[in-house]
């Protein structure tokens, strides 16, 4: 058995209701009564819902989609969702949209509510109500999220690891140490995957686990981490690494007070426009997210 945890995306088919929003609560409320507040509200069951199948959407999504999709062809498969709303659920689950991330720097981050960034950590805890001993003993855990989704489950991937040892396998894509006790269980990729597989970085990490899947079926790779590591550098070796340009990161207010000034004051009244001068300006920004701040702040304006 194979059981794939992703994370949640940003990017979903139906808009939420505001009080599925961390948005719309205030950041100088207590963290407590805020988890308190939304774990009523999810519970209370009062919005339509959704399989996750369809409702989160995007590239990485469809290469989460895609592995597990392939790994059911060839063993017995599950696929798990961390979400920053509701913890970790089953693909088959419905739930509602919303609109709440451990990923940092947008209007819906978690860790707005303390600045030393435990909130993530607290709210997981808090919000998760799935246990480890769910997982048969003899399942190969695979753990593909990123660095703010593995520091915000890290209790809960500690006790993973303390019931399933070397059967846990944490994927990682980025430049930043993974914690400690990740470390031994980790299969690291970088950017020259993207050299070797030209695609949005922000699903680099699905796609690149999506490769190795397929890798691991056609080579009949056994479940080791230095054998799929050791099969990522032989492929890689001759590939350098993706030149990523450097751009300031802006957190969400500051983004929303340039689109403002550009639609004032620039004219600019298409999204596009408005990413390529701000891309030129040496800012960075996902384009799915800018294309949604720009809509939502050309809307009130």
């Amino acid at each position: 058995m194979i059981e794939i945890i992703s994370s949640c995306t940003n990017s979903k088919t139906k808009i939420a209701d505001k009080t599925l929003t961390i948005e719309y609560y205030n950041k100088e409320k207590n963290l407590d009564e805020i988890i308190k507040i939304w774990k009523d509200t999810i519970r209370k069951n009062k919005f339509d819902k959704y399989k996750t199948t369809n409702l989160y959407k995007g590239i990485g999504w469809r290469a989460t989609l895609n592995t597990y999709n392939f790994f059911s062809d060839h063993y017995e498969a599950e696929l798990y969702i961390a979400s920053a709303g509701y913890g970790l659920i089953h693909h088959s689950t419905k739930i509602s949209s919303y609109n709440a991330t451990f990923a940092p720097r947008t209007l819906n981050s978690i860790e707005k509510f303390n600045q030393e960034k435990t909130s993530n950590i607290k709210w997981w805890d808090s919000i998760n109500s799935f246990q480890v001993d769910s997982f048969s003993n003899d399942s190969y855990i695979f753990v593909i999220l990123p660095h703010n989704y593995l520091i915000a489950t890290q209790n809960f991937i500690k006790k993973l690891i303390k019931q399933h040892g070397k059967r846990v396998f944490i994927f990682r894509a980025n430049q930043n140490e993974p914690l400690s006790f990740m470390q031994e269980y980790t299969v690291e990729f970088d950017l020259r995957f993207n050299s070797y597989q030209t695609g949005t970085l922000s699903s680099l990490l699905a796609r690149a686990v999506l490769w190795l899947s397929k890798e691991i079926i056609e080579h009949n790779i056994p479940f080791e981490h230095h054998l799929f590591q050791e099969h990522i550098e032989k492929t890689m070796k001759n590939y350098t690494q993706y030149k990523m340009p450097k751009r300031e990161q802006l957190s969400e207010e500051k983004l929303i007070k340039k689109i403002e000034n550009m639609i004032a004051n620039d004219g600019i009244i298409s999204a596009s426009k408005g990413l390529k001068k701000l891309r030129e300006s040496g800012i960075a920004c996902e384009q799915k997210r800018f294309g949604s701040l720009f809509k939502k702040v050309k809307s009130r304006l």
